[in-house]
């Protein structure tokens, strides 16, 4: 009897281990964001997000490029040190400082086949479609 619970317990962390946030895009992922709930996605610029090496992330902020760390536990998951370039662009630099505002209030997300959802507290923040 003993033997089946471990077993059981076992299987089920397994499970539990496949659907978890940084196995799913932590290695060399590319995502574009395609929805941002309560703002606007600028029609002449995009937003993506690129995820390589395990904990460093990058991405074209609409304007500007920018680059940073991530920490993933599950699907918890913390976006810190961002940076970027400084170019001004009128037409977006209001929707550019609030995506990277946005990315590093992000403290957890999930994978549901080609879609990234990065939310805080629950809260849906970001929603990115995968690329190549």
């Amino acid at each position: 009897m003993k033997n089946i619970f471990f077993a059981l317990l076992f299987v089920v962390g397994l499970s539990s281990c496949a659907k978890d946030l940084d196995k799913a895009v932590k290695t060399n992922s590319k995502w574009v964001l395609i929805d941002w709930p309560g703002k606007t996605i600028p029609s002449n610029a995009q937003a993506t997000l690129n995820l390589s090496d395990g904990n460093k992330i990058g991405g074209k902020s609409f304007c500007n490029t920018y680059g940073g760390n991530a920490t993933f536990n599950g699907n918890a998951l913390q976006f810190s040190q961002i940076v970027g370039t400084k170019m001004y662009c009128t037409e977006v630099a209001e929707a550019e400082n609030k995506f990277l505002d946005d990315l590093q209030a992000v403290n957890s997300g999930n994978v549901d086949g080609n879609k990234l959802t990065l939310m805080k507290d629950g809260v849906v923040m970001l929603v990115f479609n995968k690329t190549n």
